[in-house]
């Protein structure tokens, strides 16, 4: 009589083992694709300091001039394909495939009006390049660091008890892996940015600054 009783569940944990068998079989890993796409920064020269200063939120400052701002619009844009096997019980396995671009909307370099002389504006631009080459950089090692994280946290299948359980969860499985990502992308790129902009920097560009003909009182930049 035990053994009657036991047969149905020990016939329902070998359907689950051979459909789970099947969907790793069958489905595999999900398929991650992560692209960098470069940008040639754009220039404009057509404002002035003032102008500067006050784009970037240091017009409270009044001992230093911006003459130089780099303006960059990151982009980290995403696409998931949901697959999914279901068995004649309406059990699901369910695995994203998903593709990453990374890359920039926009990217340009600010140099002040005031810069008219080759002197002073190669120095503020050599500047602002280093800040372009920062964030093209990272954003492009980050490419490659990507995918090791996304073929992990995508490399089995998930199991739900209904197809509609798995749909509704595929959104919510795919974000929960990249946002954290993301936002440590641009943790990284941002902490970058500032050591760029760091005191001892400054001073360098303001002493080169100050060996070219005009001199300005100090240089700073956002």
């Amino acid at each position: 009589m035990l053994l009657l009783l036991l047969l149905p569940e020990r016939m329902a944990l070998a359907g689950n083992d051979l459909f789970k068998a099947d969907c790793e079989k069958l489905m595999g890993a999900g398929k991650v694709a992560v692209v960098y796409t470069d940008i040639t920064p754009a220039e404009d020269s057509s404002r002035t300091a003032k102008a500067l200063q006050s784009v970037s939120g240091k017009t409270s400052d009044a001992y230093h001039n911006v003459y130089g701002l780099t303006h960059a619009a990151p982009e980290f844009r995403y696409e998931f394909r949901a697959r999914w096997r279901t068995s004649t019980d309406g059990r699901t396995c369910m695995v994203p495939d998903v593709s990453v671009k990374l890359g920039f909307a926009a990217m340009r370099v600010y140099l002040a009006k005031e810069l008219n002389d080759s002197c002073r504006r190669n120095i503020v631009r050599k500047h602002e390049l280093e800040h372009v080459s920062a964030w093209r950089s990272h954003f492009r090692i980050g490419a490659r660091m990507l995918e090791e994280p996304l073929r992990a946290a995508f490399s089995q299948p998930r199991y739900y008890a209904s197809q509609n359980q798995a749909r509704a969860d595929s959104r919510p499985w795919v974000e929960g892996i990249l946002k954290p990502l993301h936002q440590r992308l641009m943790n990284g790129a941002v902490a970058a940015q500032r050591t760029i902009d760091s005191p001892v920097a400054y001073q360098r560009v303001t002493q080169r600054l100050h060996a070219c003909p005009e001199r300005p009182v100090a240089y700073h930049e956002f």
